[in-house]
């Protein structure tokens, strides 16, 4: 008697192996996208504070580079610019995946966050001083093809970040 395996045990082996990483390979896509949006979000709140304690202590803005550390954010000079200046945030895959928007006007300077142009003509028209303009309304869900992004979008802590003007010098009244 030979020692070692039929091929109809070689073969319900290869059929069980394959059922098994048939239910586990889509549990770890997931789990990569999940934390793919964790880091971004938690990189977007740690950007906003960075921005909101630089421009505290030294009542001006620069560039983001020197501002704040956070990966994912294209590098802008911001020191010196009137108007609106959009800075691309990355999330995933997409590079342009949520804008930064300032609006820098004589008596303020404002940050909002814009994942669509909904969103960005809401934060202008803040600026702008517009009759019954708020971001408590505004869907914030994302024009993107990037799956992490339109995720991220639509979650509560990104709602609740992104419903707020960000206040950086000057005063909105």
């Amino acid at each position: 008697m030979k020692k070692g395996f039929t091929v109809l045990e070689l073969v319900f082996v290869i059929i069980i192996l394959g059922t098994l990483a048939a239910f586990a390979l889509p549990k770890f896509g997931t789990s990569k996208d999940e934390a793919e949006l964790s880091k971004s979000l938690n990189n977007l709140k740690t950007l906003i504070n960075d921005i909101n304690l630089y421009t505290l202590k030294n009542d001006s803005l620069s560039s983001l580079r020197e501002m704040s550390n956070v990966s994912g954010v294209k590098d802008e000079d911001l020191s010196h610019f009137n108007g609106v200046r959009e800075v691309d945030f990355k999330v995933g895959d997409d590079d342009e995946c949520i804008k930064l928007i300032f609006i820098n006007k004589t008596d303020f300077t404002i940050m909002g966050i814009a994942s669509n142009l909904a969103s960005k003509n809401a934060i202008e028209n803040i600026a702008n001083k517009a009759q019954n303009t708020n971001l408590e309304n505004v869907d914030f869900t994302s024009t993107s093809k990037n799956k992490v992004c339109i995720a991220l979008s639509k979650n509560e802590n990104f709602k609740a970040l992104s419903s707020k003007i960000y206040v950086l010098l000057g005063v909105l009244q």
